[in-house]
């Protein structure tokens, strides 16, 4: 009887431990996921094509501080990234991370955490930066639409860290991205396919 008594006690505690490890689970989802939206495209078919795609951490940039912070571009600079390369789609005239991030440093558009100041941006001749886009399929359709490649920010690996990554084009029901940290184009489902906000930086030479 003792020992069936023990088993029990002890499927018990291993179910309690189940369920509180659940119960943690949940709330960690849930705390991550807050603020987010949950993006597919519509019908939209727009093929990547002609993308410009830099790495944060190119050795030829990767210790390059965000204007006078101590932040490099290979720690967290996929903002800056994001904005070379899609300046670089629509000017047709490459500029590399390391060179816009010099020219921002130098016009202080960053604070002293490396944050991109976006009425500083906006500043730069040339420049221009919509940061209330509204996050939602309609919205980032219709950019894609008009030529602009938008900037998301997102979770890595879907709850990781925070991260930019720069949708390219719409594919087999999902965002194509240029991510500043891989080698390859990433699709938006790489991170659940949710958006925590949208930025688009246009320049015209």
């Amino acid at each position: 009887m003792r020992v069936r008594k023990r088993k029990r006690y002890q499927f018990f505690i291993v179910l309690l431990l189940l369920g509180i490890l659940l119960i943690l689970f949940a709330a960690v989802l849930f705390l991550r996921l807050r603020g987010s939206v949950a993006l597919k495209p519509s019908k939209l078919e727009l093929p990547a094509q002609s993308i410009t795609a830099y790495r944060q951490d190119e050795a030829a940039w990767a210790d390059d501080l965000l204007g006078e912070s101590s932040y490099t571009m290979a720690s967290s600079g996929c903002l800056v990234t994001c904005i070379a390369s899609a300046v670089s789609m629509e000017t047709g005239t490459a500029i590399t991370p390391g060179s816009l991030n010099a020219i921002f440093s130098e016009n202080h558009v960053y604070d002293s955490e490396g944050n991109i100041q976006w009425a500083a941006l906006e500043a730069l001749e040339g420049f221009t930066a919509d940061v209330g886009q509204e996050v939602s399929q309609p919205a980032l359709d219709a950019c894609l639409a008009a030529g602009h490649a938008p900037i998301v920010r997102v979770r890595m690996h879907g709850l990781g860290s925070f991260h930019y990554v720069l949708i390219v084009g719409a594919e087999e029901g999902d965002y194509i991205c240029m991510d500043p940290l891989a080698d390859s184009l990433t699709k938006l489902s790489d991170y659940l396919g949710r958006v925590y906000a949208m930025r688009v930086v246009s320049c015209q030479p």
